[in-house]
């Protein structure tokens, strides 16, 4: 049985596990004579394979939610020693996951009716507004009873896998020579989709003005919106459920530059050091914007309702969805315009 002083629970969604990152790192790095466990989803593995002094427990993508989630969880990590566990989950579940698995400190931020399950209880930050990254590492301070320098995220995509984004673009129309934009063309929240037809006049005007191609990623469930974008325009391809997180990383850093919501793949741009323009509305740029010195944010301050943090937008009317409706495709092009005519 392998002996762990301590176990990370890496939070399961994209955006989440770059934001933790930082703080991961710097933990695992001011504890250099020991190995700690990270568990996480399988898919989260190469944002983290390549620090120093880990060992990665995966799980599979069936065994992150549901009754039978726990007790998967739970008997995997008895088959460990762990002495103690961080969430940087926020959920009732992982807490009880790390309690059934008998672990002996547990460590975690107080809510979703866990308290009773972590005897080693954080609160959030006064008025809830600290970015989730601070957040991650006030916990991982707690826990090591060490302060922690952090840095932004990053990734370094190799050579050959450059080489491989290369020849997909080639296999879909646009050749290692061309210049190109990646476009996140719907988020999953409701409230926070600018729209398909905003996108495809934006990607037309800089198809036409700037001589680029766009390139669309995202989720398969974003493959028909990204279809509405490309509407048979030879110069966008859409790859929108085609890519893997690697194929993805790639595929950003031969970007000049990423246009999106605050999304999975607007944190995952910021690992590969491209510019970024964020289009937000509901989203919280104060909690969970993307960690990057190349970001521009377009935000409505002036609406009562901003960042209102809502999945669906409770307004009705003219009011409906205000925030996405004031950013035109003007404003958004002449930033972007910007931008690529001054890179970082």
């Amino acid at each position: 049985m392998e002996n762990f002083k301590y176990l990370i629970r890496i939070p399961n969604h994209l955006g989440d596990a770059i934001m933790a990152w930082p703080a991961v790192k710097a933990f695992l790095e001011s504890n250099e004579t020991e190995t700690i466990a990270l568990m996480m989803p399988k898919w989260a593995e190469p944002l983290y394979k390549n620090i120093k002094h880990s060992k990665i427990i995966l799980l599979p993508s069936n065994r992150l939610h549901g009754l039978g989630a726990i007790y998967f969880q739970a008997k995997l990590l008895r088959s460990y020693n762990i002495e103690n566990a961080v969430l940087l989950t926020p959920s009732f579940s992982s807490a009880l996951i790390i309690f059934m698995a008998g672990i002996k400190s547990r460590f975690g931020y107080q809510g979703d009716n866990r308290n009773l399950l972590l005897n080693n209880n954080l609160k959030l930050p006064k008025n809830n507004i600290a970015h989730r990254s601070e957040r991650y590492k006030l916990l991982l301070e707690k826990a090591g009873k060490k302060r922690l320098n952090i840095q932004m995220p990053q990734i370094t995509v190799s050579d050959s896998l450059k080489k491989e984004a290369v020849e997909l673009l080639e296999k879909n129309g646009i050749n290692k020579t061309a210049k190109y934009i990646v476009i996140a063309p719907q988020a999953i929240a409701e409230s926070r989709r600018w729209g398909s037809k905003n996108y495809s006049v934006m990607a037309g005007k800089l198809i036409k003005n700037k001589n680029l191609k766009i390139v669309l990623v995202g989720t398969a469930d974003q493959y028909d919106a990204g279809q509405e974008i490309t509407a048979g325009e030879q110069q966008i391809v859409n790859l929108c459920g085609k890519t893997d997180i690697v194929q993805a990383a790639s595929i950003l850093s031969g970007a000049l530059i990423f246009i999106g919501n605050d999304s999975g793949l607007a944190h995952l741009a910021s690992m590969v050091d491209i510019p970024l323009l964020v289009l937000s509305g509901a989203d919280n740029p104060k909690e969970t914007s993307p960690l990057s010195n190349k970001k521009t944010v377009i935000i409505r301050h002036d609406l009562e309702c901003i960042s209102c943090v809502k999945n669906v937008c409770p307004k009705s009317g003219e009011d409906f969805m205000q925030c996405m409706k004031d950013i035109s495709v003007e404003e958004a092009f002449e930033i972007a315009s910007k931008i690529l005519n001054n890179p970082l």
